[in-house]
């Protein structure tokens, strides 16, 4: 059975000299997170190639991620940086899976857990420095203390995450890196001491040294995206991940003539338009109707009418010799043209992490890598 006509290339060469090119930055190791099927791009060829790099020690969301790593990569250190349940926490000492403690309860379920089956659970102890999210505060300070007694547990880190550091202005983020290294000092004077520190995200990597300790979590730059507008456009990081797909058809329609639902594209002029097999089902979103733009032949056109769930339609008008098989660029190079997730995300007013995650499952994911050809 051959692909669909729709599939999203993932260049591991990319992704190696991204990682190259951040490690650059950095005297600490690097914990690459991989969470959400590595930001969509698909986590076990991600975290293959990342390995071949050097990366020891990934980070990811939720347990079930961390499990998948496991099952293919049991040598390897594995983070959930997200919340787990207190019923996750056989599974988290048996497979030796790294949670993040931001609640007592949670530290002595694990510490029943790992008396249980007679071993040392790892732990890493999550401070709130300000995003307000998840994290223990400098009130909870007696509960940390606990959790430095109870048995069969080894806090081997502590970490936070910066609400700003991809601004250019880094003034909350030097208050959230003194509260952080504050409430460090304190645990360490009161006598827990704890090895590994980290803090430093994309952004923190790229433009705040101060904050990078013992490990930093590189994210969405490893896939050769910035981590805004501010910051990170002058590192040479190339996108990892394409999307392409074919045209399925082409018509020309006449002035006056409406294509999609709820017809609110009309044909100034009689216009050639071309359909690809793709929609909102697949992640291309719906706010993309009428203002999103495709690569074809190397140029530009616009997406008419409403996105449907799998399809699109595009106006190819000025475009000469498009038809029916023609390889259409979602994300991508072609030609001198390039369509980024950043741009698109501003057409829509999102972030780029949220085009390349929220590209769906049904399309298929390509491996190219060009150092094993």
């Amino acid at each position: 059975m051959g692909l669909r006509q729709v599939w999203a290339e993932v260049n591991l060469q990319t992704l190696k000299e991204n990682y190259f090119k951040l490690q650059a930055y950095t005297k600490s190791e690097m914990m690459p997170i991989v969470k959400a099927d590595a930001y969509g791009h698909g986590v076990i060829p991600v975290v293959k190639t990342l390995m071949a790099c050097g990366a020891k020690r990934f980070g990811v969301a939720l347990m079930q991620e961390a499990l998948e790593i496991r099952a293919v990569f049991p040598e390897l250190t594995v983070m959930v940086i997200g919340a787990t349940e207190l019923d996750q926490s056989d599974t988290l000492v048996k497979e030796e899976i790294i949670p993040s403690v931001f609640q007592l309860s949670q530290a002595q379920a694990l510490s029943e857990a790992a008396v249980k089956q007679s071993k040392a659970a790892r732990i890493h102890i999550k401070i709130d420095t300000g995003m307000n999210r998840i994290g223990f505060r400098e009130r909870d300070f007696a509960d940390i203390m606990k959790i430095g007694s109870l048995p069969n547990l080894f806090i081997e880190g502590i970490f936070t995450h910066f609400a700003t550091s991809d601004q250019r202005d880094l003034s909350f983020v030097r208050e959230q890196l003194d509260r952080f290294q504050t409430f460090y000092n304190k645990l360490k004077e009161a006598g827990l001491t704890i090895p590994i520190r980290h803090a430093a995200n994309s952004a923190a990597i790229l433009q705040f040294p101060e904050s990078h300790f013992e490990l930093v979590r590189a994210g969405i730059s490893l896939y050769g995206l910035t981590p805004s507008s501010q910051v990170g456009g002058t590192v040479g990081l190339e996108p990892v991940m394409s999307w392409k797909a074919k045209v399925s058809h082409v018509k020309g329609i006449k002035t006056g003539e409406a294509v999609s639902y709820g017809r609110t594209f009309q044909a100034a002029y009689p216009t050639r338009v071309a359909t690809i097999p793709v929609g909102y089902a697949d992640g291309l979103r719906r706010a993309l109707s009428n203002k999103g733009e495709m690569l074809i032949h190397g140029r530009r056109s616009i997406m008419i009418g409403r996105i449907c769930m799998d399809q699109t339609m595009l106006e190819v008008t000025k475009i000469p010799g498009v038809q029916v098989g023609d390889v259409v660029t979602i994300l991508g190079k072609d030609g001198y043209d390039q369509i980024t997730a950043t741009e698109m995300a501003e057409w829509i007013d999102t972030i780029s992490y949220e085009v390349v995650c929220g590209i769906s499952k049904r399309v298929p994911r390509v491996y190219v890598d060009l150092t094993e050809e």
